[in-house]
């Protein structure tokens, strides 16, 4: 029973993202029409956009509205986003281990999304090589 109330830490999050992300694909670039077959490729063939490297996920956490949003350049210099979670309660609850973990740290959500972001990018590159 006291399990079930334990607050989640972000990093028991990097799957469950991980898997959000790789759902979204194949997607393609609205300007030029690249075509990425898998988020692997998304990652290799974009980069995080040069005036948001710190902060390339975007947090929204209103009343109504619950995302965490990654912004990735595409190589025609567009950018491309992909959603970090997928269902609604998945996004709270996401958003809500942010914001605390960030307060126990002493540092701002967004800090904390980024090294979620950074987990999240190594584990996909991991997966990516135990497949090959």
């Amino acid at each position: 029973m006291e399990e079930n109330n334990k607050k989640r830490k972000t990093e028991e999050f990097v799957e469950m993202m991980l898997d959000a992300c790789e759902k979204q694909f194949p997607k393609k670039c609205s300007c030029c029409g690249r075509y990425f077959d898998t988020f692997q490729d998304f990652l290799k063939y974009t980069i995080i956009p040069v005036h948001s490297k710190d902060h390339s996920l975007q947090l929204i956490d209103s009343e109504n509205l619950h995302e965490v949003i990654a912004f990735r350049n595409c190589s025609c210099g567009t950018t491309v986003t992909v959603q970090c979670a997928v269902d609604k309660p998945q996004k709270k609850e996401l958003l809500h281990a942010i914001t605390e973990e960030a307060r126990e740290r002493g540092v701002d959500p967004e800090d904390v999304a980024q090294l979620l972001r950074d987990k999240v990018i190594e584990e996909a590159r991991e997966r990516k090589a135990a497949r090959n």
